[in-house]
């Protein structure tokens, strides 16, 4: 019987195009916990993303794995995982932005996050990611506080640059000019993992929803996981069930296909 399920945002509960949860998805996700199933958000983006959006329309849940597993809270927004990136990481990525005036980068930290600066490429991005653009500061913002995720708008052939300078870190890429660098011991599979021993569910009791790169480690702890057919095709390749895209309600589609929701 499953117990919670797991959820991406952008491209799985929000389109990029449409960019905002439907109706049909909003009156889901409330059903669900009405029927007593927990409901998780685990995604790339910090709390104050999806609140600067209004992406999820008010939308409740029962506990939020954000910045790629790096902040984790309840719904009454208590951590139970906080993990920010290594101050040597990021003085290695402080000198090469230094060295690079040319790149900029995303800053996350928990309630807040900057821009070292905006061009060209910060526009296209955020676009895609139809956000606001946060403020730019000083570079030296990245070295007084706590930066859970850092984001530099890269392209693959200049991605070495700082992963060469962040040894304790991983990556994943989700746009042509943008990757996540994160804690090595980190990603949302981390995050959904804690989440499961935090509220006591086993592997068969949990379901996750992704579509990209980051959400492969939160679908690999699931006993049942499902990509959308917008997702990469290596994610559908390791998905036990394939959904329809987020444009035709595949989210919905699947939760009345495994009988969670009724038809």
């Amino acid at each position: 019987m499953m117990k919670a399920v797991f959820f991406d945002v952008d491209g799985t509960l929000v389109s990029f195009r449409q960019k905002f949860l439907s109706d049909r998805l909003l009156a889901d996700l409330s059903a669900l916990r009405e029927r007593g199933i927990k409901i998780f958000l685990s995604t790339g983006r910090a709390l104050q993303d999806l609140e600067r959006t209004g992406m999820l329309r008010g939308a409740e849940f029962d506990g939020y794995v954000t910045i790629n597993g790096q902040f984790c809270c309840d719904e009454n927004r208590v951590p139970y995982r906080d993990r920010p990136i290594g101050l040597e990481d990021m003085r290695g990525a402080y000198r090469i932005l230094q060295n690079n005036p040319g790149i900029p980068a995303l800053l996350e930290g928990n309630g807040e996050s900057r821009l070292t600066q905006i061009n060209d490429r910060v526009r296209e991005v955020y676009e895609f990611l139809h956000t606001d653009l946060y403020p730019v500061c000083p570079l030296e913002w990245m070295l007084e506080g706590k930066v859970y995720q850092f984001v530099p708008f890269v392209t693959p052939g200049e991605e070495k640059l700082f992963l060469d300078v962040m040894p304790g870190c991983t990556h994943t890429r989700w746009h042509p000019k943008g990757i996540d660098i994160l804690p090595r011991d980190g990603g949302k599979g981390v995050g959904v993992q804690l989440t499961m021993e935090r509220y006591g569910f086993s592997r068969d009791e949990v379901m996750a929803f992704g579509d990209g790169d980051n959400d492969r480690s939160m679908m690999a702890q699931a006993g049942l996981s499902v990509a959308m057919s917008n997702g990469e095709e290596h994610v559908k390749a390791m998905a036990d069930h394939v959904t329809d895209t987020v444009e035709n309600d595949g989210v919905s589609k699947a939760l009345r296909h495994f009988g969670l929701l009724p038809d």
